[in-house]
């Protein structure tokens, strides 16, 4: 396992020699630390040894502890009834799970806080720990980040072991590549980088890598503070990295040149690098006819636009552009228009606002009442703000539509992103109307334009214009005519599947 390098002006990171003389210095050690437990015992009628053993209550695996460990320890001495111990012997005769010897505090304290069991030999002054590690986790249950329909129904944990078993059962072969890290100088997380050693491209995986190991904080508690940490530039806007909780989503962005980085604790994978155009695919769009995945990617598109852009369309056209609205729609606007309080562009910000709040409530009340309550309270108070003379049925549907588009997408982060450009859209809009919306959109396009990840462009489109580039990024290619990676990614085997004669 790769250890953080250390670095002279942090006194932290300096490892420290243990010296133990007996059990109270190492009761002295985790006097602050109540959920250490201590049991000692003696072993040899001829020339006793008291042997220590030290764990971390919920860590360890009690069962293992009083079936395996004091059993193993018996037979141990019936082996060396006298005489003196070596630590040779102790690894020799001890048959242990992973039995590895300790010399400082920093792995003292790594392993016993990651569930591992220490035994000490008093009067040797040895220090060993074993694994019989057991930390609380769930089953890879579905995940509730991601709906599944037809596809599998297992999901990433908080168990970075379980979560690189999830994507090794599905990928049964020497190319897929796992690299460890331990990020951290209090937390020691522990960070995977998993990539296909054939497919990826080599100065990509040592990229992220050199910056993985350059990390110097504290702890890592979350996936996205892990990601802006590596990235070369800040996230200003749109999410740089995208996430999954399906390992069959991660397994499909393996096989295309990507890189998967699973961090202990965080139970859903980072992807790197990315695209804008990956928003628009699900896990499950494999699982349909290409036709109708094609279909529901046009959808997504389309959601983007709507949940992003219409509203701002509306009130440039409906404050600047009255003459561009037929004739009838005009009348209708300007009748239900009557008597409202605020100007289009105000109504249009408290409504957005408004849908935000019980978006908000619906994803933080508990999920037996949270939709339920934000469908009705929605229903009941926009109903109402109609009838009080608050705002007008044609504004509410407006950012009702909006708002039920930004659904279509999967990726939360990028929810988040189309909620404050359709705040922008509205406020550019209401100050010169289509002129502002235009450049709005025209800054939005060549910001997006440049965005570079890992050398990778956001807008793949635009940096390899070409038919066949355009047609596989907006639409799903039948399996028997998708041959090639995306050369985006400039993959070490650029082909997926053979020709047809070898098939």
């Amino acid at each position: 396992m790769k250890k953080q390098p250390s670095k002279p002006n942090s006194k932290i990171e300096t490892p420290e020699k243990l010296v133990i003389k007996d059990e109270y210095d190492l009761k002295e050690i985790f006097h602050s630390s109540g959920d250490v437990f201590f049991q000692s015992s003696l072993y040899r009628d001829e020339s006793p040894i008291k042997v220590t053993l030290i764990g971390c209550e919920g860590l360890v695996d009690t069962e293992l502890l009083n079936n395996l460990v004091f059993e193993r320890l018996t037979l141990f001495f019936r082996k060396h009834p006298k005489g003196k111990l070596t630590i040779n012997d102790i690894k020799d005769s001890l048959y242990l799970p992973q039995l590895a010897d300790i010399n400082t505090k920093e792995e003292l304290f790594a392993d016993i806080y990651s569930g591992k069991l220490l035994i000490y030999f008093e009067g040797y002054d040895y220090l060993v720990s074993i694994n019989i590690a057991n930390r609380p986790q769930r089953s890879p249950e579905e995940t509730t980040t991601e709906v599944t329909i037809k596809g599998p129904r297992d999901n990433f944990i908080e168990d970075l072991s379980i979560n690189v078993a999830l994507i090794r059962k599905r990928m049964r072969t020497n190319s897929l590549s796992v690299k460890y890290f331990e990020v951290g100088r209090r937390t020691l997380t522990k960070v995977a980088l998993l990539y296909m050693d054939d497919i990826s491209d080599p100065e990509m995986v040592q990229t992220v890598a050199k910056r993985i190991e350059a990390i110097d904080i504290d702890g890592i508690y979350g996936g996205n503070q892990f990601m802006e940490l590596i990235d070369e530039q800040p996230s200003f806007l749109f999410p740089r990295h995208d996430y999954s909780g399906k390992p069959d989503f991660a397994v499909q962005c393996l096989l295309k040149g990507r890189l998967l980085i699973l961090i202990d604790g965080v139970a859903y994978t980072m992807i790197t690098p990315i695209n804008l155009f990956i928003v628009l695919k699900t896990s499950e769009d494999h699982e349909y006819t290409s036709i109708y995945a094609s279909f529901e990617r046009a959808l997504r598109l389309f959601g983007i636009f709507v949940a992003a852009l219409l509203p701002g369309f509306w009130v440039a056209l409906t404050t600047f552009h009255q003459d561009q609205l037929p004739m009838i729609l005009l009348a209708t606007v300007v009748e239900s228009r009557r008597g409202l309080p605020l100007p289009t562009s105000l109504e249009a910000i408290t409504m957005v606002i408004v849908f935000e709040v019980f978006k908000e409530a619906g994803m933080r009340l508990p999920t037996s009442v949270g939709p339920t309550l934000s469908v009705l309270g929605a229903l009941i108070i926009g109903d109402a703000a109609i009838r009080s003379g608050l705002t007008s049925p044609a504004m509410l549907v407006v950012i009702a539509g909006s708002a039920v588009a930004t659904y279509t997408l999967v990726n939360q982060s990028i929810n988040g992103v189309i909620s404050l450009i359709r705040l922008l859209a509205i406020i550019s809009a209401s100050f010169l109307g289509l002129f502002a919306f235009m450049l709005l959109a025209l800054f939005l396009c060549a910001y997006v334009s440049n965005i570079r990840i890992l050398g990778v462009p956001y807008m793949e489109v635009t940096a390899n214009l070409s038919l066949s580039n355009i047609v596989k990024t907006l639409f799903q290619i039948p399996p028997s005519l998708d041959k090639k990676r995306p050369s985006i990614f400039s993959s070490k085997d650029p082909t997926r599947k053979g020709d047809d004669e070898q098939q």
